[in-house]
């Protein structure tokens, strides 16, 4: 069963290391009262982190789980003697086990150092740590500094700055690690493989977010695409109800001469990014410049309408002749064949340019000759 909260304290108060605490220990100098502060800071955070430890790491199989020892204290210390028949949880500032642990041991600390016999999993968390006991079970934790200078009869998973093996260091399984430096000491010995976890989780990382991102990708141009239908038919209605003549001048053009369009279009499509370019150069010409190239995407966008119609207006002119005259129908079917068109791979780009150049072309001559019927 656990220990009780008023066993705690009275070991505390009978334990020399725990009841007066030794600064030198930790690294911090200073008066009583400053490092009484700092013992109970890091306790806080060593309850709060192996708690977490506890809810997210699963190492501990059917040996490890239940009800166990928890001994939480700024100095947590098991003699070599001792022997512990249960799951052990230590936390504190320091944490030194160097008695036997037969259920699994969970182990926090600043400063860890477990030497003992520890027949189930181990978990570990610090920012100095040292194995140099016996683990039966496997091993799995991170450490600022590691040093592995013990037996390891299972796989061992850790992570760290830097992890030494020292020359006394056996582990018979899978040594599996996560660091900026790996010092291997002559003498020590692995009989499994030795695997860097960082490359191979971030290759996988890579290759998960990728598919991942191409899904998400296709799943909105899909998207896109459908909703571009209906967004370019309501608008298309919306310029043929306020300027009607304009877009019937429009569309009778393209019918009249599409080549000539087509040659228009392909001179203002190049012509007029390069004088936007220059407007922007000039530091007075950067309103200019703005709404130039404003201007210049609303044509391009609305450019598509009246290629619709036009090409609407070809295909149900066949079935009905009152249909080549009309705006609503061919609207819709030649922005749903323009988009099909376009989707075609290799060639929907030709189709999608070729459209645009006539289409363009033709706003383009309908602006010109009002401008000079004007003028």
């Amino acid at each position: 069963m656990g220990m009780s909260l008023t066993r705690i304290k009275q070991e505390d108060e009978n334990d020399p290391v725990a009841g007066r605490g030794d600064p030198s220990l930790l690294g911090f100098k200073g008066g009583r009262k400053g490092t009484v502060t700092v013992k109970r800071l890091t306790i806080i955070v060593c309850f709060i982190l192996f708690a977490t430890l506890m809810q997210a790491d699963p190492i501990f199989g059917s040996k490890g789980g239940g009800v166990g020892n928890y001994r939480v204290r700024g100095n947590v210390f098991v003699a070599a003697e001792e022997t512990i028949s249960e799951a052990l949880v230590a936390a504190g500032a320091n944490v030194e086990i160097l008695g036997n642990v037969t259920e699994g041991l969970k182990a926090i600390g600043g400063n860890v150092v477990l030497s003992g016999d520890v027949e189930g999993a181990l978990a570990f968390a610090g920012a100095n740590v040292v194995l140099s006991g016996r683990y039966h079970d496997q091993v799995k934790g991170a450490a600022a500094n590691l040093i592995l200078s013990g037996t390891f009869d299972r796989n061992v998973e850790v992570g760290g700055a830097k992890i030494t093996l020292a020359p006394t260091a056996r582990i018979k399984g899978d040594l599996i690690y996560s660091a900026a430096v790996l010092d291997r000491q002559e003498g020590s010995q692995i009989t499994g493989k030795v695997a860097q976890r960082k490359m191979v989780v971030k290759r996988e990382g890579i290759e998960k977010w990728a598919r991942k991102g191409k899904k998400a990708l296709f799943s909105l141009g899909i998207l896109c695409w459908i909703v571009s239908i209906p967004a370019l038919i309501i608008v298309g209605l919306l310029i043929n109800y306020f300027f009607p003549k304009p877009t019937d001048a429009i569309v009778a053009s393209i019918f009249g001469s599409p080549w000539k369009n087509l040659g228009v279009g392909l001179v203002f499509l190049v012509v007029v990014p390069v004088g936007i370019v220059i407007s922007l150069i000039t530091l007075v010409g950067i309103p200019v410049g703005v709404i130039a190239g404003l201007l210049y995407g609303i044509i391009l966008y609305i450019s598509r309408i009246y290629i619709g119609v036009w090409i609407g207006r070809k295909f149900l002119g066949y079935i009905k002749s009152t249909l080549s005259t009309a705006f609503f129908w061919p609207l819709v079917v030649g922005t749903i064949v323009i988009a099909l068109l376009t989707l075609i791979p290799f060639i929907g780009w030709l189709f999608r340019l070729f459209f645009l150049l006539i289409s363009v072309g033709a706003m383009w001559v309908f602006v010109w000759k009002s401008v000079t019927l004007k003028g």
